[in-house]
């Protein structure tokens, strides 16, 4: 077992997060992001969350595969994370995934955390932006979202999408 799989694989810190980030581990913690063990694999997850800015490019080339990590892991803890990865890259308008756009406006009315929900609605717009077709939809789905009965942080999010 690698030293980062030992550490990732008990409870880290903040601080131990920041740090590992700030090391030259990339590849092996996006290796970790697929382990068997569901805490490595989430903290592998969290760790990448704090990489720097500098590594949106080098995410940006992985973003297809994090799509899928998203889509396929039964772990809420880690599709947040990852979605929140997901909001660091930018959508070619030429290669649109439309399984994960679905996934999103699936996510957007689901029953999943109010972070992941947030994520979602992100998401779409971030892919949607180039295609007026799609921002109907978008915002279609978003009036079917009733005010009343969303958290504040959802109230608030759909109030600034529809803003858009």
């Amino acid at each position: 077992m690698s030293e980062l799989k030992t550490i990732l694989s008990g409870r880290i810190s903040g601080g131990d997060a920041r740090a590992l980030a700030g090391g030259d581990f990339k590849e092996e913690l996006f290796q970790l992001l697929f382990d068997d063990d569901k805490r490595t694999s989430n903290n592998a997850a969290w760790v990448m969350t704090h990489l720097p800015k500098t590594a949106d490019a080098w995410l940006a080339e992985r973003q297809n595969t994090l799509i899928d990590e998203a889509m396929r892991t039964e772990s809420t803890t880690k599709r947040r994370l990852i979605m929140n990865l997901l909001d660091r890259t930018s959508f070619d308008p030429e290669n649109i995934r439309t399984d994960f756009l679905d996934f999103c406006f699936n996510t957007m009315l689901s029953d999943e955390p109010i972070g992941v929900k947030s994520l979602a609605i992100k998401l779409i717009y971030a892919q949607s932006v180039h295609y007026p077709e799609l921002l109907e939809e978008f915002n279609t789905a978003l009036q079917m979202m009733e005010p009343e009965v969303l958290p504040a942080a959802l109230k608030h999010l759909r109030g600034k999408m529809l803003k858009k």
